[in-house]
């Protein structure tokens, strides 16, 4: 070892450098489920796909990583800082209600990850008190979701620096240089709005069906042509996205054709609402509450007076 190097210090310099956050799962021997919180994870290489994770020497779960043919990486969304925790303390029973996906190499993966990676445990090598596992990738699948970062010790999550340009979606004539209130307030809009849907969407909600639940939550017992005009989507498609909703429960029929939330629906609606709040904290992140507060009640006033 080198002298004269303090391990904290080192350890509080190598915190410097902000990593994104998973959790190693795999199969002992026995079929035990196995998992434990890495930040260590890192790809190596596409053509083979490979990856590589470390592990303490110390840990008492490497024997059975070693043994495992197979191991899955999930990388952590910002909403799952709880799923981090638990699978960084040492219990037999990690997994219980946690919510699992199935898996095309009968691997345990977590449910609402960024990402997950399916890999052939290939190999493995020293790193002085770490063992360094090397992994190909045979499946894997990822969402739009925001990724859990750790830094600094602590807990933080991913933010478009404020150098980059924003993207404007395709067919919106927008200019970058326009100071008008309407297109700075479609554009915050899109900036806010755009992931979050894609979110929904890549676990089976179209922003029709969103916007469908969100809009009776506030405003029951409305027809299909008030829906439409409501939430700004065309009469096809609020028919369609409504006889689904019907379909699975999420809606009932009431009388001339109106529309309500079902106990089901109403359910549905408290996930779709922490969704959105999560994605509302990690807009406004760096804002102090006076500038939120500001920004709310110029929004109130504006919508207060169209309906006016």
């Amino acid at each position: 070892m080198i002298k004269n190097i303090d391990i904290k210090v080192l350890r509080n310099c190598f915190g410097k450098f902000a990593t994104g956050i998973t959790v190693i799962t795999a199969l002992a021997p026995d079929g035990t489920k196995i998992g434990l919180t890495v930040n260590s994870f890192s790809s190596l290489s596409l053509e083979p796909p490979m990856v590589l994770w470390s592990l303490d020497k110390k840990s008492k779960s490497i024997g059975a990583f070693i043994a495992a043919p197979h191991f899955a990486v999930n990388v952590l969304a910002s909403d799952q800082m709880d799923i981090s925790n638990n699978f960084a303390r040492t219990s037999e029973n990690k997994f219980n209600n946690i919510e699992l996906l199935e898996s095309k190499c009968n691997l345990p993966l977590l449910s609402g990850t960024v990402a997950h990676l399916e890999c052939k445990n290939i190999s493995t090598y020293e790193g002085g008190d770490h063992l360094i596992f090397i992994g190909e990738v045979e499946h894997f699948k990822t969402s739009n979701k925001k990724p859990l970062l750790y830094t600094n010790g602590q807990y933080t999550v991913a933010a478009r620096h404020p150098a980059v340009k924003m993207s404007v979606p395709e067919g919106k004539d927008v200019s970058s240089k326009d100071d008008f209130i309407v297109p700075l307030l479609l554009r915050s809009y899109w900036e806010i709005s755009d992931p979050f849907y894609r979110e929904l969407q890549d676990e089976g909600m179209p922003i029709a069906h969103a916007r469908i639940i969100v809009h009776l939550s506030h405003s029951p017992n409305l027809t299909k042509a008030d829906l439409s005009k409501a939430i700004r989507i065309d009469i096809a498609a609020v028919t369609k996205s409504v006889a689904w909703l019907c379909n699975n429960g999420y809606l009932n029929k009431l009388n001339n054709d109106q529309l309500a939330l079902s106990q089901a629906g109403n359910e549905h609606l408290k996930d779709v609402q922490r969704r959105a709040q999560r994605l509302e904290k990690e807009v406004l992140d760096g804002y102090s509450n006076e500038d939120v507060d500001m920004l709310k009640s110029m929004l109130k006033k504006i919508i207060d007076r169209q309906d006016v």
